[in-house]
């Protein structure tokens, strides 16, 4: 029973890395049972064996892909200093938190990453796992900005996050690379660091 167990875990295991591979390289559009089973080298049949609905399925690949961001963005953190008195450290920091430690270089995680907004405004089924990525996420950022300045609060993490998610978002739709737009995007809201919490919507220049 337990090997029948092991190899159950490691088939559905192997269905959920496979869809996680194809939101990354067609975006959500790209998951169906029948290209799921064929990446994984599964049969048809498994994928509605171990997963009620389509929807079920992609909520997990998704929730993988999630996992994986927050673990490249607490990486990030784990590489810092407690105490961030330069802006390039700070802001290099920052935008390697949000894409999830992605230098930038792979488009199509890129695309995902931020396709997840959309997705879930249609697909109710993914809200709770986009919003509770985005609960972790903003508790991470938070982290970070309080090394440069203590009284950063969920406010500052808002403002940045505006600038940086925007920014990333025209640049991907415009084929630009993506971190020296957001690098740009926040710099003028953590030139000054210590005075984060006091820099206005006005500061944001993208």
């Amino acid at each position: 029973m337990g090997a029948r167990r092991g190899r159950g875990e490691q088939r559905r295991s192997a269905l959920v890395d496979a869809a996680a591979a194809l939101l990354l390289e067609g975006g959500f559009g790209a998951v169906a049972h029948r290209a799921v089973a064929a990446r994984a080298g599964a049969p048809l049949a498994a994928t509605t064996y171990y997963f009620s609905s389509l929807d079920d399925l992609v909520g997990a690949a998704l929730t993988s892909l999630v996992d994986s961001w927050l673990a490249g963005a607490q990486g990030v953190l784990d590489r810092l200093p407690e105490r961030i008195d330069d802006a390039p450290t700070l802001v290099g920091a920052v935008v390697g938190v949000v894409l999830g430690g992605s230098d930038g270089d792979d488009e199509g995680a890129l695309l995902t990453m931020y396709e997840r907004f959309l997705q879930a405004g249609r697909s109710p089924h993914l809200r709770s796992v986009v919003t509770a990525y985005g609960a972790r996420l903003d508790a991470l950022l938070l982290d970070l900005l309080r090394r440069s300045s203590p009284t950063a609060d969920e406010e500052s993490v808002r403002r940045v996050l505006a600038a940086l998610d925007g920014t990333v978002l025209r640049a991907l739709a415009e084929g630009r690379p993506a971190v020296p737009a957001a690098t740009a995007a926040v710099t003028p809201l953590l030139r000054l660091a210590p005075s984060l919490d006091e820099s206005g919507p006005a500061d944001v220049r993208t």
